[in-house]
């Protein structure tokens, strides 16, 4: 037996099987389905209103839009293969970097203050009078 025939109508029995009609939302926060009712679940309304045109036209734009993604995809990859060796450019004079906001500041020398020498009697007798 060659089993193509025999995969052919198993694909075929199951394209025809009647899809779940009835799909219930369960659980307190509502986050799990189950095709049995559960208690305070809620019926989900799971059929598809779109005709055999609709739902064909939709799988095309689905396929057009994968094979345009892959597309992107290698001429992406083809950029960055082509940039490995090169540089980071420069425009106008390369200047160092600016220190991070979050980088410690260095400490501000303590200020000197200058005292006024008074140049007046009262110093030079000072200066003279010991000697």
């Amino acid at each position: 037996m060659k089993p193509l025939p025999w995969l052919a109508a198993l694909l075929l029995a199951c394209a025809q099987a009647p899809a779940q009609d009835k799909v219930y939302r369960c659980g307190p926060d509502g986050r799990s389905y189950s095709a049995q009712p559960c208690p305070d679940g809620r019926e989900v309304v799971v059929a598809d209103p779109r005709g055999a045109g609709q739902r064909r036209e939709a799988a095309d734009a689905a396929q057009r839009e994968a094979g345009l993604a892959e597309q992107l995809a290698r001429e992406r990859r083809a950029r960055e293969r082509s940039a490995r060796g090169q540089k980071a450019a420069t425009l106008g004079a390369a200047r160092a970097p600016e220190p991070a906001a979050s980088a410690p500041r260095k400490p501000k020398p303590p200020r000197t203050v200058k005292l006024k020498r008074e140049r007046g009697p009262a110093l030079r007798d000072a200066v003279k009078a010991p000697g």
